[in-house]
């Protein structure tokens, strides 16, 4: 079992399908990056990956999927998933790992709090976040981008 620390871009891409209507190239985009942030959560799902993730990433996971479905089913899907799938990390628990990574790294707050829950589980951060993976690498964190992920952990 791999431990991996999966942010709010993995969740939502993995569990809400592209909603462009055109089908093109960016639509192709889109339909990879949903299917290989799937396969994450189904091998989290199945126990293969063991997920950590911060408290937050649970209101940002609502947020967000609230807003591109405005579909209170699915919100509640997202809700569930997250919340039944992962070891969830109080704020007050990553604080001072936080400050010191937000120091060293200044990334934003969110991405400090998951780069945080990473570093104290000593698990891979997996994230379609480009900035936050360039800044994870920097920092010494085990990180892969989603866009990249071709293989097992």
């Amino acid at each position: 079992m791999s431990d991996v620390t999966t942010d709010t871009t993995v969740l939502v891409k993995g569990l809400i399908p592209p909603r462009r209507k055109k089908r093109d190239a960016i639509y192709d985009e889109y339909l990879n990056l949903h299917r290989k942030a799937k396969d994450v959560l189904l091998k989290i799902e199945s126990g293969v990956y063991k997920n950590h993730i911060p408290l937050i990433a649970l209101i940002e996971t609502v947020c967000v999927v609230a807003r591109l479905t405005n579909d209170h089913e699915s919100v509640e899907l997202a809700l569930s998933f997250a919340s039944q799938n992962s070891e969830l990390y109080p704020d007050a628990y990553l604080l001072e790992k936080a400050i010191e990574v937000g120091m060293r790294t200044k990334a934003s707050g969110f991405d400090v709090v998951f780069m945080s829950c990473a570093e104290v589980t000593d698990s891979i951060l997996i994230t379609d976040d480009k900035g936050m993976y360039e800044k994870a690498r920097v920092y010494g964190l085990e990180a892969k981008f989603l866009r990249d992920l071709n293989e097992e952990l």
